[in-house]
């Protein structure tokens, strides 16, 4: 790896780190000072560990023969010494295949075999399920070990066309699939549907995964592929051989798998060293290599920039011999100048940002929490203050004036209490329109209109019921969580005219993303519908296999709809309740205050003590969550309320 990459890696693996330390020291200094309900501290830990799990999805999607394990080993495993993954002619990857490190478990590869595509189980599924899945222990200081389960990839098996056929393998009306056949009953498949592979590598402990991709006619017989992984992946490199540029299969694979799902996706044309040409000179082939650039760039419509040419076989052989000038030729550097200004700030900004949405608005509020504890702490010594030298009626008046503030504010609070029963009541109809039970009968739904008839047809009926179905309790969620809002609103709106509570404005709950998520499926399945080779042979196993993708993307859109739905429940009803119930214990220490200094007018003094050293201890409260604020600043360039006046306080990030 050059500098660059190493600096992006190390600087990546520092931030999450300190973020990681920040909701830690959060969540402690909650369990200290605040009465922190179980879910929360669970939540908080959750988080935690997910930023140290959560990984940036790299995916690497071409035709077949284009180098794309060759330009993962030249990338991530140069220090092996030589090809740790298999990239000969003919003895390739041969399913889909997702590399990542995971510190819980020793190294391994695991290897899905190809029969489980008798059974509707997603591979999302299966992956809860390591019973199903051939392991092999990977011992990473060994290389002949590991060279010899690395070729576990590239295995292939020969059956009867009758049980390729009956895996959604073989189609003899498909021409694409004629490279197949062994001879007239036989033909080649791939042994594995799926591998993983856990490695320990820098770059993967800092929270990448990469995804190779088998071709188009493979990736087209894992519908899953084309459903979730690429769709999911933070990243796309897609590769293109340098002398032939952009083929019509290569544009198909484009159009379909990669240019709509991401906006991170880049063209890498590989193997220019078939351009390098002792007859011309070194500017007549730059020259060269950047009008294929260029014109790469323009058919695929994205910006010159977004398109790099690189040699991956050279840069393999230059990193493993140390040599300098080819590796400068070979252009894999600028390859990871990529990955280390682009793609691993983009997983920094995605991990910054849930840590903003969890922690930002409850990290404000306990600030704000304390701030307002040390003012009420002030209160009572000016009221002690007030009190000294004074008799027992002035007291009594006094005491009297806070209890009837004290009574005021508590019906205030039973009216809200009646109102929070209301929003609770409608948080639950809420989300019982989006729990598993109300999504399973949509999918039973969506089945029966199907009525059997695993067809394109059929599947566009049972897609398009299972689209509006979901739609519907997504409007319903929006019209419920807005009714919710306008309650809140009007409530709080009483205890900031009457009370003087300073303004809340509860969230809204926004639902676009799953909208487009929704959209892109509907895209999937017309595109699926539409295609040729579906319509004409109305493929029941590939349109069955299709749909259950459908199925299983359908619902994890409804569960991501529910778990953000319950975060907004959360976040529009916890600060009110909180500021509500804090208020009130103000009043209650006021009072309590005043009436032990009736009760003995000698008092005063102790009872001024007792609230200087209650102050001191809040003090220390305010510093640690205002250093914890300060780093959480720092770390994610979000600004925060100056507590003490009107002005930001901006860290520089």
């Amino acid at each position: 790896m050059n500098y660059g990459l190493e600096s992006g890696i190390s600087r990546f693996r520092n931030r999450r780190d300190r973020l990681v330390r920040v909701v830690t020291a959060y969540r402690e200094w909650l369990e200290r000072y605040a009465e922190i309900e179980p879910e929360l501290t669970l939540r908080l830990y959750d988080l935690a560990e997910g930023l140290k799990r959560d990984r940036l999805l790299l995916a690497f999607v071409a035709e077949f023969s284009r180098g794309k394990t060759e330009l993962i080993n030249a990338l991530f495993f140069s220090d092996f010494k030589q090809r740790l993954l298999p990239s000969d002619a003919g003895r390739t990857t041969m399913c889909p295949t997702e590399i990542f490190y995971d510190p819980e478990s020793e190294p391994y590869i695991r290897l899905l075999p190809i029969e489980t595509r008798f059974r509707d189980d997603s591979i999302n599924a299966l992956k809860r399920m390591p019973v199903e899945w051939n392991t092999i222990r990977l011992d990473v200081g060994d290389p002949n070990a590991m060279l010899g389960a690395m070729r576990k990839l590239a295995e292939t098996k020969v059956v009867f066309k009758v049980e390729a056929r009956a895996l959604g393998l073989w189609d003899e009306n498909d021409p694409n699939l004629s490279y197949m056949v062994k001879d007239q009953d036989r033909v080649e498949i791939p042994a594995w549907r799926y591998a993983m592979i856990n490695y320990p590598h820098p770059l993967l402990e800092a929270g990448l995964a990469i995804l190779d991709t088998p071709g188009l006619n493979a990736m087209g017989a894992e519908p899953e592929l084309t459903l979730s992984a690429i769709p999911n992946a933070h990243a796309l490199l897609f590769l293109l051989a340098t002398d032939t540029g952009v083929t019509q299969s290569d544009f198909e694979i484009w159009n379909k798998m990669v240019a709509k799902h991401t906006s991170q996706h880049y063209a890498v044309l590989n193997k220019i060293d078939m351009l390098w040409d002792d007859l011309k000179t070194p500017e007549e082939i730059a020259r060269t290599i950047q009008r294929q650039i260029e014109s790469t760039a323009a058919q695929l419509g994205i910006p010159t920039g977004s398109v790099l040419a690189v040699s991956a076989q050279k840069a393999l052989v230059a990193k493993i011999r140390g040599d300098q000038e080819l590796l400068k030729r070979s252009g894999i550097q600028a390859l990871e100048v990529l990955l280390a200004r682009e793609i691993i700030p983009s997983r920094e900004k995605i991990m910054r940002e849930s840590v903003i949405k969890e922690l930002g608005p409850r990290l404000n509020e306990s600030r704000e929490a304390v701030h307002r504890r040390m003012q009420a702490a002030r209160q009572s010594l000016q009221d002690l203050q007030a009190l000294t030298g004074k008799n027992q009626q002035i007291v009594l008046q006094m005491r009297d004036k806070v209890m009837a503030d004290k009574q005021k504010y508590e019906e205030t609070t039973r009216n809200f209490n009646v109102t929070r029963k209301v929003v609770s009541q409608q948080g639950w109809d809420l989300l019982a329109h989006l729990d598993e039970e109300r999504m399973d009968k949509i999918i039973e739904e969506s089945m029966m209109a199907i009525n059997d008839s695993w067809t394109t047809a059929g599947l566009t009926r049972g897609m398009q019921l299972l689209i509006r179905r979901m739609s519907a309790e997504f409007d319903h969620a929006l019209q419920q969580s807005a009714a919710i809002k306008q309650l809140l609103n009007a409530a709080y709106q009483r205890f900031r005219d009457e009370h003087g509570l300073e303004a809340v404005e509860p969230p809204v709950l926004d639902l676009n993303r799953y909208r487009g998520r929704l959209d892109e499926l509907v895209v999937s399945t017309q595109e699926f519908c539409a295609d040729p080779m579906n319509i004409m042979l109305e493929k029941r196993f590939m349109v069955k296999k299709f749909y259950i993708g459908l199925v299983t993307q359908a619902r994890i859109i409804f569960q991501q709809v529910r778990m953000e739905t319950e975060t907004w429940l959360r976040l529009t009803l916890d600060p009110i309740v909180a500021r509500i119930q804090e208020h009130k214990a103000q009043l209650e220490h006021r009072l309590e205050n005043i009436s032990k200094v009736h009760a003995n007018l000698g008092a005063i003094q102790e009872r001024m003590q007792a609230v200087h050293q209650e102050m001191v201890r809040i003090k220390a409260q305010l510093d640690q969550i205002e250093a914890i604020a300060k780093e959480f600043a720092l770390l994610t360039g979000v600004t925060m309320r100056s507590l003490d006046s009107d002005q930001p306080v901006q860290a520089a990030v």
